[in-house]
C-alpha cells in the first residue's frame, strides 16, 4: 500500500486540523498517545481505542508522525506530526480577509475551515455568510425555534445544509451553539398488525417493501429508515422522538416496539452492515442479527458477492480483518424472506461475524 488507508487518513485529518487549530493560537503541537487515542474514539474519529492505535502506528510508518518505535506496542508516548508535514501545514496556511471584519476568536476557526470546507468560496460569499452569522446571532434565542436546516436556509445563503456543514466551533465564535436549535422531526417507515409477535428492524426501504409484498406486516413490526442522511441509529438515541408512518393506521409507536420480546435487524451483511447492527445493540442489548442473513451468507460464501468498491456503492467502507466483500439485502428472494423474517440467527453465528470486525 503505497498511502495510509482510509482509517489513518481520518484519523491525519483530525490531527492536521488539531495542529492548525493549536499552532495560530500557541505554536506547535504535540500528544500524548494514550489520551489521543482516547479523545480520538470519543470524537468518533475511530470506533474504538484499538483502531486508534493501529492508525496512529500506520502514520509513523509512512512518516506522517514523528514518534518512537514503542508506539506499535500501544504504551503512552509523545508524538507530533513529521517536520516535513508541519512544514506543509505552515505554508498552505490561509488567513482571513480583513473586510470580513471578523475577532480574533472568529478568524481562527475561519482560517481553518478556508483551508478545508471554504477553500474554493469567494470573497463575496464569505461576506454573506459572515452577514448571515451575524444576524442569526442578533435574532437568538428567538432563533433556536427553528430547526437547524430552517435556521440555515433562512440565514445562511438560503441553504439548509450551511449551518450542520460549517465547524462547530467556527459557528460557536460567533455566539451561536448548534445544538440548541429545534430538534427536526424524525420520521420512519412503519408496518404492523394490530398484536405483532416481534419487530424487525430493515436498513432500506427496498426491502422494507419486500417484507410487506410477502406479509410479514401481518405477523411483525417492520421498522425502517428512510430519507436523506437518516438511519436507525440515529433515532435510537432517543426513540420517543420518533414518528411512524404508514400506509395503515400504526397501533404502536416505536418505544412500545422496542420492548417487543422478539427483536432482529436485518441490513446488507458486510462490515458497515454488522457495525450498524453493534450500533443499534449497543441501545437495545435484546436485538438479535436475523436469520435472513444466512442465505445470504451462504450466497457470499459460494457465489462471492461483490467488492467494497464506488461502484457497488461502499466506497470507504473499512474492510474487517479479511472480509473485503459484501452482499446487499435486496438479494434475497420472496419465499426466503416469508420464511425465515421474524426468527434470529444463530448465536454461534453472530459471535463469530461480530468478532470478525477487530474494530
Amino acid at each position: 500500500m503505497s498511502t495510509p488507508g482510509e482509517a489513518a487518513r481520518a484519523v491525519q485529518a483530525w490531527l492536521e486540523a488539531d495542529w492548525c487549530r493549536q499552532y495560530r493560537r500557541q505554536g506547535a503541537k504535540r500528544w500524548r498517545s494514550d489520551t489521543l487515542v482516547r479523545r480520538l474514539r470519543r470524537e468518533g474519529i475511530c470506533d474504538s481505542e484499538l483502531a486508534g492505535w493501529q492508525a496512529l502506528a500506520e502514520l509513523a510508518r509512512f512518516g506522517i508522525l514523528d514518534a518512537p518505535e514503542a508506539l506499535r506496542h500501544r504504551v503512552p508516548v509523545r508524538l507530533g506530526l513529521s517536520e516535513g508535514e508541519c512544514h506543509r501545514l505552515r505554508e498552505g496556511m490561509v488567513e482571513p480577509d480583513a473586510s470580513l471584519g471578523l475577532t480574533a476568536d472568529q478568524a481562527i476557526p475561519w482560517g481553518l475551515a478556508l483551508e478545508r470546507r471554504l477553500d474554493d468560496w469567494s470573497l463575496v460569499d464569505q461576506q454573506r455568510l459572515v452577514e448571515g452569522l451575524r444576524r442569526l446571532a442578533g435574532d437568538l434565542p428567538d432563533a433556536y425555534g427553528l430547526s437547524a436546516k430552517a435556521a440555515s436556509a433562512r440565514y445562511l445563503l438560503g441553504s439548509s445544509k450551511l449551518l450542520e456543514a460549517l465547524p462547530g466551533e467556527l459557528v460557536r465564535s460567533f455566539g451561536i451553539e448548534p445544538r440548541d436549535f429545534r430538534a427536526a422531526p424524525l420520521w420512519l417507515l412503519a408496518a404492523m398488525p394490530e398484536a405483532p409477535e416481534g419487530l424487525l428492524l430493515i436498513e432500506n426501504p427496498q426491502s422494507f417493501a419486500q417484507a410487506c409484498r410477502v406479509g410479514l406486516d401481518r405477523r411483525l413490526a417492520l421498522v425502517c429508515s428512510f430519507g436523506y442522511g437518516l438511519s436507525l441509529g440515529e433515532v435510537m438515541v432517543d426513540p420517543t422522538a420518533v414518528r411512524l408512518v404508514g400506509e395503515q393506521g400504526l397501533a404502536h409507536d416505536l418505544t412500545t416496539l422496542l420492548a417487543l420480546p422478539s427483536a432482529t435487524y436485518w441490513g446488507d451483511l458486510d462490515p458497515e452492515g454488522l457495525r450498524i447492527y453493534r450500533r443499534l445493540k449497543a441501545r437495545l442489548p435484546a436485538l438479535r442479527l436475523s436469520a435472513l442473513l444466512e442465505p445470504m451468507a451462504a450466497s457470499l460464501a459460494t457465489q462471492g458477492g461483490h467488492p467494497l468498491h464506488r461502484l457497488t456503492g461502499k466506497e470507504g467502507q473499512r474492510p474487517a480483518d479479511d472480509w473485503t466483500r459484501g452482499i446487499d439485502q435486496e438479494a434475497l428472494e420472496d419465499t426466503t424472506v416469508a420464511a425465515l423474517g421474524g426468527r434470529s440467527l444463530s448465536p454461534a453465528l453472530e459471535t463469530d461475524w461480530m468478532a470478525a470486525l477487530s474494530d
